[in-house]
């Protein structure tokens, strides 16, 4: 199982790689100041592989996988964690 601590850290990690805005990555660090829809191929974007990859940490973690909020890309890295974990 992973902690808050770590799926946070996890979080901010992949944040970290999809950063080209040059926001700063914290705990406060709203989604959709880093991730976009628009910024790959099709659907393969950041946004969508941010929550692929996330939501396979959390299942090889052996975590039941939560439905994540319709708004997630509106919240910040804390309260996204406290909802999927």
């Amino acid at each position: 199982m992973i902690t808050m601590h770590q799926l946070k850290q996890v979080m901010l990690f992949q944040l970290t790689n999809f950063n080209d805005e040059g926001v700063s990555i914290t705990e406060e660090t709203i989604h959709k100041d880093v991730l976009s829809d628009d910024d790959g191929l099709g659907h393969i974007n950041s946004r969508q592989l941010y929550y692929d990859v996330i939501r396979f940490t959390l299942k090889r973690k052996g975590h039941e996988l939560k439905e994540w909020p319709g708004f997630w890309i509106e919240l910040t890295v804390a309260d996204l964690a406290v909802r999927i974990l």
